[in-house]
């Protein structure tokens, strides 16, 4: 058994074993140097991936007298006491040294553990048959025994403090957003559970590892080797919603990470050929700084940069374009359309930027079997001249445009007719239901007795001022109410603009078959009165008529049309 000061600050040259002791104050120090106190997270589990651990379980446990204790176990290789001391609780005498495949460097990332001023840190490891523990007070002695033997291999890492319930939520949640800071991307699985003996409620149990990822709509990556470059655009993604780690939700977003454990993050820091994007980079040969809080800017980081902007430039565009394509058929076949309006936007932009031939809209009606086209296409399909035509939704309107072989582009949001603006240069954008109206001449099955009266008695009363109908009809119309009773003059089934229902409006004769908009006030009155008083709702609808094609009736039609109805009360 051993006891003595711990003695992490003699240099490089000082072997285990040197009577020098550490100067005064250079524990608080150095622990300071750690902005996140709770990073000494990161570093017992850069330990333990270092000792080759496949399995990480931190759990933050609170007993009923207020004890706590925050435990990091791993199933790596384990401590000799030679170990312990000369590599543990030795600045810069480190195992590490001289092996490229360790992150750490300098001994001192586990000094970080008394960032969070525990009362005791307890180092239990286990190898070979043997099992040792090392206790580290707060005035930074410590102690070196022999404990029972474990089976297998592994290091259990604890830190004891007294809280109160609330102090003890705050810290499990700073447990877990640390966690998550620096270790979501951890090459082996890191499972936290909390638990509060005195609120089992409160309890809980999290795999927190996730793979390396980036939250965008699409992206693409590189692999080789240790080397992991993950890329996709952040422009749009707004449209996804909020990401589960918050920070992760800002473009421009570049992380560099060493075997997935966060070396720097940064949404302020701007890199060249990058911008817009959203960029995750993992590889052996980044490095941290001594001081923790960035990563070192050497030749492999300038290297990993330069991948990273050849893979945006050469496979991004294409990746975006072919999600696109799917995502625009699915938003019209009803799929929520988030990814679409995500890469929509993002292909607007550089490097995603798409021409109008890799540009894709979904339709409100399917044009043949396509539902979705490229922005090529849909001017390829609108008579030059002519507006493209969009719908928020689909319609016997669309449909009708669809099967004449126009399209009509489903509206899911203002950004999308933004950008159809932004693409045709040969016309302007507009709904397809504010110029058209989807007329369709009501059956006689759906017309009632009273229908059929008003209709008949209205063609009469028409033929009192000269003009001799062939009958009037009905129909149920979409599209915009046009403000007059009159669609059509003939029989019609199909797409009328608004324009041309005007003319038959204004101009209609003998021989004509006047079609009239039963969503019209004038129209819709008239049925309903028909049934009690056929003779004066037809005389009312066959004054609105014709007041709609002549404007003021001649005080002759006016007396004819009064005797007619007189004659008919009498």
């Amino acid at each position: 058994m051993k006891l003595g000061p711990v003695s992490p600050y003699r240099s490089r040259k000082d072997r285990p074993g040197s009577a020098e002791e550490s100067p005064p104050g250079l524990v608080a120090d150095m622990v300071r140097q750690f902005a996140d106190p709770y990073a000494f997270l990161r570093e017992l589990v850069q330990n333990s991936m270092d000792a080759g651990t496949t399995r990480i379980e931190v759990d933050v446990i609170r007993g009923a007298d207020g004890d706590t204790r925050t435990r990091v176990t791993d199933s790596g290789t384990g401590m000799t006491p030679a170990i312990i001391e000369s590599a543990l609780l030795t600045l810069f005498s480190s195992s590490k040294e001289g092996d490229g495949t360790k992150i750490g460097k300098y001994g001192v990332g586990f000094v970080s553990v008394l960032a969070i001023e525990p009362e005791a840190v307890i180092v239990d490891t286990w190898r070979e048959g043997g099992a040792w523990r090392a206790t580290i007070q707060r005035d930074h002695t410590y102690v070196v025994e022999e404990i029972p033997p474990r089976p297998l291999s592994g290091t259990s890492v604890t830190l004891t403090h007294t809280m109160e319930s609330s102090d003890f939520d705050a810290h499990a949640e700073s447990v877990r957003q640390s966690l998550l800071r620096w270790c979501r991307h951890a090459r082996v699985p890191i499972w936290l559970s909390i638990t509060d003996f005195a609120n089992p409620q409160g309890s809980s149990r999290t795999q927190l590892d996730r793979p390396l990822a980036v939250p965008a709509a699409v992206s693409v990556s590189d692999v080789d080797g240790e080397d992991t470059i993950v890329l996709g655009p952040g422009m749009g993604a707004e449209h996804l919603g909020p990401h589960a780690v918050a920070h992760e939700d800002t473009t421009p977003f570049v992380g560099f990470y060493n075997r997935g454990l966060t070396l720097y993050e940064t949404s302020t820091e701007s890199f060249p050929g990058l911008e817009g994007l959203r960029v995750k980079i993992s590889s052996s040969r980044l490095k941290h700084t001594l001081s923790r809080d960035n990563v070192r800017r050497e030749q492999g980081f300038d290297d990993l940069l330069d991948r990273a902007r050849t893979l945006a430039k050469r496979s991004l565009p294409g990746a975006v374009a072919e999600a696109l394509r799917t995502e625009a058929q699915r938003a019209a076949a009803g799929a929520d359309p988030k990814h679409y309006l995500a890469l929509l936007e993002a292909s607007a932009h550089d490097p995603c930027r798409l021409a109008a031939t890799r540009t894709w809209f979904p339709l409100a009606s399917p044009l043949g079997d396509q539902r979705a086209v490229c922005m090529a296409d849909l001017a390829a399909h609108t008579p030059r001249g002519e507006p493209i035509l969009t719908a928020a939704e689909p319609s016997a309107i669309t449909a009708a445009f669809a099967a004449e072989g126009r399209p009509a582009v489903l509206c899911l949001h203002a950004s999308v007719v933004h950008r159809v603006a932004e693409l045709y240069r040969h016309g302007s954008v507009e709904p397809a239901h504010a110029r058209h109206l989807m007329i369709e001449e009501l059956p006689g099955s759906d017309l009632s007795g009273s229908d059929l009266a008003l209709a008949l008695e209205t063609t009469r009363c028409i033929a009192l001022a000269g003009v001799a109908l062939e009958r009037v009809a009905f129909a149920a119309a979409q599209g915009v109410v046009p403000g007059h009773a009159v669609l059509a003059r003939e029989p019609t089934r199909g797409i009328v603009s608004l324009e041309t229902a005007a003319r038959a409006a204004a101009r209609w004769g003998n021989g004509a078959v006047l079609i009239l908009d039963t969503r019209v006030d004038a129209v819709r009155v008239a049925r309903a009165c028909a049934g009690r008083q056929p003779r004066a709702a037809a005389h009312l609808l066959a004054r609105l008529l014709l007041l709609e094609r002549r404007g003021p009736l001649k005080a002759s039609l006016n007396d004819a049309l009064l005797r007619d109805y007189a004659e008919g009360r009498g």
